[in-house]
């Protein structure tokens, strides 16, 4: 069995959509002994406690629900139902996301190989008006990944999309807790990356998640778009290995180099140096690699526009 994890907070109608999507995809699929769906309202103020009854008498899948008394915050939220879970594997789904047609069945024929420990969707932006924009492209259907540092380096930052992302659960939530210091509002990039060390990863963008944009959120971006926050999973991956967390978390910032600001509002720009700078979070390695990172990332975003005037220029 697998269970659907699923944190949720004032979004009852987004909700209510999702939740009849995920019945309708595995009742079609015939799977309903291989699913169960697990979420917890953080003390939502809207009428969700209503959609959730309501749901929960009249669907045919599994459904688990749980009410917190208080907003206990989205990482603690997270973690709640992670500690809950029994399955030996789980996929988080955000209550706005939605999931494509076939993903659930390509999940559950990966989850009977050996050694799989991660299997990581694509996915879409879905804008006002279910505008849908394409977020990750490749050259491929689906590739399996050996378990190995490299392979968390390389993929671990698409654990920052929660959605669709499936992990063996097994250590999880104790390898994640051990260290309190480091928690932060992104423990689903630690999650990644730990199972990416332990066994084979499945990157398949054939199936593109539909992630809500535009919608509310309970928490903010900082300076550094939460880069220090993501930082810190990497120390709780590689304890004792200070060269590993640093260099898995330069990667990090390079391929999701917007959080950098780069390319933006040169205050902006500063303003997320100087954020990194300054954070005693953030280990003197990193900080020492920022001053080559910043400027890298300005020459490739500014041949990357080269590349595309040329082309442009070619092509007419």
């Amino acid at each position: 069995m697998i269970d659907i994890l699923i944190p949720t907070y004032n979004r009852a109608e987004f909700l209510r959509k999702n939740i009849l999507l995920l019945n309708r995809l595995i009742n079609d699929s015939g799977l309903q002994s291989e699913f169960r769906i697990i979420i917890s309202d953080n003390c939502s103020t809207d009428d969700t406690p209503d959609v959730l009854e309501h749901l929960e008498k009249s669907l045919n899948i599994k459904i688990h629900i749980f009410r917190q008394n208080q907003n206990i915050g989205l990482e603690p939220n997270a973690l709640f139902l992670l500690e809950r879970a029994t399955s030996d594997y789980v996929m988080y789904v955000g209550d706005d996301d939605y999931l494509p047609n076939e993903y659930i069945e390509f999940v559950v024929e990966q989850t009977n190989r050996k050694n799989l420990s991660c299997i990581i969707p694509g996915y879409s932006e879905l804008l006002p008006g279910d505008v849908i924009k394409p977020k990750r492209n490749a050259i491929f259907d689906f590739k399996e990944y050996t378990a190995g540092f490299a392979t968390a380096c390389k993929l671990s930052h698409f654990g920052h999309q929660l959605s669709g992302l499936v992990i063996k659960r097994e250590g999880l939530y104790d390898a994640y807790t051990q260290d309190e210091e480091h928690r932060n509002i992104y423990p689903f990039v630690f999650f990644a990356a730990y199972c990416m060390l332990r066994g084979s990863t499945y990157y398949a963008p054939k199936f593109q998640v539909l992630v809500s944009q535009g919608n509310s959120k309970d928490w903010r971006y900082d300076d550094s778009g939460l880069l220090i926050d993501i930082f810190k999973n990497y120390k709780i991956v590689f304890p004792g290995a200070p060269l590993k967390a640093a260099l898995a978390s330069i990667y990090f910032a390079k391929i999701q180099s917007w959080r950098l600001r780069i390319g933006g509002n040169p205050i902006n720009t500063i303003k997320a140096f100087s954020h990194l700078i300054g954070s005693r979070e953030v280990s003197p390695l990193v900080k020492i690699s920022l001053f080559a990172l910043y400027p890298y990332c300005y020459i490739e975003k500014v041949l990357h526009f080269l590349r595309r005037q040329f082309s442009g220029a070619s092509s007419t």
